[in-house]
């Protein structure tokens, strides 16, 4: 009976209640970790990848929600959860207008500001941002321009990060400068990864298991488990890479 009522208790980790089980913290956890992942990716790589101040806001209140139900043991789980996807169908929705309609975008996303306008510094726009000097010539060494000389322009975007227009004397020489013709250089498919073949990898490109088993065979390599790597560039060169061995081919 006492054993019952301890099952019963733990699978009560959805309630608000003094005390948890081990098991019940354990579960509260899980449902979290899962939930959050699903309503991450609904909310799209943009939340990692590009965080402007909108979603940085609703990164730092889903995690203050997240939190509370696992630290503290009264607050209600479900309560939580449905918290957490409120927040994130709002900034669905707002990411949504924001495609639609640029006005409104401008209302949650901040526009990109101009530090350096035709090799000038703004000190007004840098005033308007808090961006001090140190910070600027730190972003543009971090671009590869330790002299100011060769900035054009230079924007502060919206995700905080510092973007560099160099003056066109102090932009790396490119084959078009140099009236050169260049093959395409496409995508390469990876064919083999952690030894397991990638069929659908293989059918995208128009060959075949049975091509790759006759081009490995033609490296002495008959067990594709033997392999970290296989990939396949544009140019029909293939790169092998063998499982705890820096040897290629």
């Amino acid at each position: 009976m006492k054993h019952a009522r301890r099952g019963v208790r733990w699978m009560n980790f959805w309630q608000g209640q003094p005390t948890l089980t081990v098991m019940g913290w354990v579960m509260r956890a899980t449902v979290t970790v899962l939930w959050l992942m699903l309503i991450a990716k609904l909310m799209g790589q943009r939340e990692v990848g590009n965080m402007n101040m909108f979603d940085f806001v609703v990164a730092i209140s889903i995690g203050s929600v997240a939190s509370s139900h696992l630290v503290d043991s009264e607050v209600p789980l479900a309560g939580s959860l449905i918290s957490i996807a409120t927040i994130g169908a709002i900034d669905i929705l707002f990411a949504f207008l924001g495609l639609k309609h640029s006005k409104f975008r401008r209302v949650v996303q901040d526009e990109s500001i101009m530090l350096i306008e035709n090799g000038q510094i703004r000190y007004d726009m840098m005033a308007k941002t808090m961006y001090n000097l140190d910070d600027l010539l730190a972003g543009l060494r971090l671009k590869n321009y330790p002299n100011i000389h060769d900035v054009e322009f230079a924007f502060l975007e919206s995700n905080g990060q510092l973007s560099v227009i160099p003056k066109s004397q102090a932009r790396p020489v490119t084959p078009a400068d140099l009236g050169l013709d260049t093959e395409y250089e496409g995508r390469p498919a990876v064919l083999v990864e952690d030894g397991n073949i990638l069929v659908d990898n293989l059918k995208s490109i128009g060959l075949t298991q049975e091509w790759l088993l006759d081009e490995l065979a033609k490296q002495g390599v008959h067990d594709p488990k033997e392999l970290a790597a296989v990939i396949l560039d544009t140019k029909g060169r293939l790169y092998i890479g063998r499982k705890n061995s820096s040897q290629k081919d």
